[in-house]
This record gives structure tokens, C-alpha cells and sequence, in this order.
């Protein structure tokens, strides 16, 4: 019997990724890593090479299209030279506002 609702295959018909619930904060997270890599004075292509990674990977988070765990975060603070918390703080204020 089919069901009247479709179901999605990873969980069910009212499922939302976590990604589109915190799409503001990924965007707020990305305006506050922009700032502070413009403050350090790199482009983002210095810091991915400080990371191993390519461009396209810090672009996404720059641009809130991709998450970052804890760890990710606390890499690219340091390739940026930058306090993890400060970025922290300052996410924070973003978000309030």
C-alpha cells in the first residue's frame, strides 16, 4: 500500500536538514570568519593552503554552505592566526543582533 504522504528515504516526509535549520547562523559564522581572515590580511586562498585543503572548502564555509565541527573551526583560527574564542564572541554578537 502506498502511503498519502511521500516519504523522504533519510527519515521521513517532515524532515528538515540541520543544515537549512541553521542556515542564518552558517551565514552569520561565514560573515565573522570573512572578517576575521580580512583582519589577519589573508586571502582565502593562503589560509586553505595553511589547511591542506582548497580554496572551494573555506569558500563554502565563508559563504555558509558547508558546517563546521569544532575542530574545523579551531584549524582555521589558527591559519589565520586568530583566537578560536574571539571568533566565538563574535559569532555570538552576530547572532543577537
Amino acid at each position: 500500500m502506498l502511503s498519502a504522504v511521500a516519504r523522504n528515504p533519510h527519515g521521513g516526509a517532515d524532515r528538515i536538514s540541520t543544515k537549512a535549520k541553521l542556515a542564518d547562523e552558517l551565514l552569520g559564522l561565514g560573515r565573522v570568519l570573512v572578517a576575521a581572515r580580512e583582519r589577519a590580511g589573508l586571502k582565502q586562498s593562503e589560509v586553505a593552503a595553511r589547511l591542506g585543503l582548497p580554496a572551494s572548502y573555506l569558500s563554502k564555509v565563508e559563504n555558509g554552505t558547508r558546517r563546521l565541527d569544532v575542530i574545523e573551526l579551531l584549524r582555521i583560527a589558527k591559519a589565520m592566526k586568530t583566537d578560536a574564542a574571539e571568533i566565538v564572541r563574535e559569532l555570538e554578537d552576530e547572532l543577537q543582533r
